[in-house]
């Protein structure tokens, strides 16, 4: 009965945890751009890892928004072997007036979204078209510092069905810039004095590298009208049509005297972090470990950004790796990615501070200079990992345990105590005949003496771990000569005890340092290819050749006659 109260409990519980964890399920929520113009048609997207236990309610949405269209999908994927379902719900929805709207949260059954906010504007149409096909050039700012991101939309509005379509390319004129395209082409619709309009939207960033004007030059656009002939069923013909936009110019303001930092950084919006391969509280002398920075800029490419210098630190030698750039495209922006990795391999054992980074930027919203920092922090390195102690072996393995006086052993075993003695006894008469037949001989065999047979043990080992060594420096290895060359160093002096490279370099001083520097950084720098071991091999002969004849006891002889001459 008890058992049955348990396991019901335990069943109660269990359930719990799944209504709570369900009941915090994150729903996705996406928006195709915000802000968006009065009038205008966005697509809202909820997504969701399972289906909802009920259907969604979105009539608290009608309270600023029109909703044109509302459709449902299931997907289902298969990631290593795993069934994964995703549910989505898209909506179009056309905002009702101008200002800052909220959307609220919309259950799911248990889940839930969360509420943010959409801008909408006025309309940049001032009247109704006079034409059913209208092509508009926008910017989203009239000034916009050197080298910052500006963001150039053409739109192609048509109050007549379309069959094709193209856009020509934006042309900038007055100072250089890049274009870089912003996503792919949007469709929507939106509503001018009670008439509906097709919207086709492409946008482009701008970055001019010049202070001045910066024109941008008319653009052009080609739409097929479509025809509601039942001649044509796939809707070939129709007229064509190419409308033209209006020319912009914008001014392109040089660098603030205020802002005082090294590199010019432009930005709306500016994040340095760092990344650990491990936890820095468990650093351990000897043993490398990679520190990762990553600096990310919404409006700035990636190859704007500039490197970061990694302040030196006494005592950790650094060696930094090639960076890795990304650029991730949005509707509204480039956001550029730079990480850079390092790896840190502390000498010795002990307390480290390491310094902060810091990266003065430009906010182009704010109109001021802002700093990214990294705050400095205190590292303690362990000491070196010492090798496992050996498993201590029992006195005697051969002991048997006997009885104690006075048990008798049970009769079922008392066959196996007579099998045992009998084969004792034959173990015991086979080993006197072999010891009276070979005695002799082996003892006319002189036996090495024990410290005799240590010796070409180790130099058994010495000599293979050479051989690996030098194989590696051969091939250039440096992967293989960094493991090779710490077996070779352990060998050779043993017994003393060899944790890791610093260590050894310490005790065969700044020569053996220096090789093992340079294959640190040919291995943590991405230049491992160019390393070259002939330099490592030829310095390890040579100590191995000291240590040798450090070791080697003079030649015996004769002592001489008469001490005192």
């Amino acid at each position: 009965m008890v058992s049955r109260r348990v396991q019901t409990g335990c069943l109660l519980a269990a359930l719990l945890l799944l209504a709570s964890g369900s009941l915090h399920a994150e729903v996705e929520v996406t928006i195709d751009r915000n802000p968006v113009q009065v009038n205008e048609s966005f697509q809202l997207v909820f997504s969701l890892d399972e289906t909802p236990a009920r259907e969604p309610d979105f009539a608290p949405l009608r309270q600023h928004f029109m909703v044109l269209s509302s459709n449902r999908s299931n997907s289902i994927s298969i990631i290593n072997g795993e069934y994964r379902r995703s549910v989505k719900y898209v909506l179009q929805l056309m905002p009702k007036q101008i200002g800052e709207h909220v959307i609220p949260a919309i259950y799911f059954g248990n889940q839930r979204s969360e509420p943010f906010e959409v801008t909408v504007e006025p309309s940049s149409m001032s009247s109704v078209p006079h034409d059913q096909l209208v092509l508009e050039l926008l910017a989203d700012r009239q000034r916009v510092p050197v080298q910052a991101q500006l963001v150039l939309t053409l739109r192609l509005l048509s109050g007549a069905s379309l069959s094709a379509y193209q856009f020509s390319d934006i042309e900038i004129g007055g100072v250089d810039a890049v274009v870089e395209p912003l996503g792919d082409l949007r469709q929507y619709q939106t509503r001018i004095a009670d008439q509906n309009y097709l919207v086709l939207e492409k946008r482009v960033a701008v970055f001019p590298q010049a202070a001045g004007e910066l024109r941008v030059e008319p653009a052009f656009a080609e739409a097929r009208l479509s025809t509601r002939s039942g001649l044509d069923p796939f809707r070939l013909g129709g007229d064509i049509r190419r409308v033209r936009s209006e020319a912009l110019t914008l001014e392109v303001t040089p660098i603030p005297a205020s802002f005082d930092g090294d590199d010019w950084l432009p930005a709306s919006a500016l994040e340095l972090a760092e990344d650990w391969q491990s936890d820095p509280a468990t650093l351990v002398a000897g043993e490398p470990v990679t520190r990762s920075l990553r600096l990310r800029a919404r409006g700035l490419t990636a190859a704007q950004l500039p490197e970061i210098e990694w302040p030196a630190v006494d005592g950790i030698k650094q060696y930094p790796d090639q960076p890795r750039l990304e650029n991730r495209r949005s509707a509204e922006h480039i956001v550029g990615e730079r990480v850079q990795e390092v790896a840190l391999i502390p000498e010795s054992a002990g307390s480290f501070y390491l310094p902060e980074i810091k990266l003065r930027w430009w906010n182009i919203d704010q109109q001021r200079v802002e700093t990214a920092t990294i705050p400095g922090r205190e590292v303690i390195v362990g000491p070196a990992l010492a090798s496992a102690p050996a498993a201590p072996v029992p006195a005697d393995e051969g002991a048997i345990d006997e009885p104690a006086v006075g048990d008798a052993p049970p009769a079922a075993s008392r066959f196996w105590v007579w099998l045992s003695l009998l084969l004792g006894c034959g173990w015991a008469a086979s080993a006197a005949l072999w010891w009276l037949g070979l005695a002799p001989r082996r003892r006319r065999v002189q036996q090495p003496p024990a410290s005799a047979s240590n010796n070409v043990t180790a130099s058994t080992g010495l000599r293979a771990a050479q051989a690996a060594l030098l194989h590696a420096c051969a091939d250039n290895d440096a992967v293989a000569a960094r493991r090779a060359l710490l077996a070779w160093g352990q060998a050779l002096l043993a017994p003393a005890r060899i944790d890791n490279l610093a260590v050894l370099g310490e005790h065969f001083g700044a020569p053996l340092r220096a090789e093992i520097d340079d294959l640190n950084r040919s291995l943590y720098a991405s230049s491992a290819d160019t390393w070259q071991g002939d330099r490592l091999a030829r310095l390890c002969r040579e100590l191995e050749q000291d240590c040798q004849a450090v070791k080697t006891p003079p030649a015996p002889g004769l002592a001489p006659l008469n001490p005192a001459s």
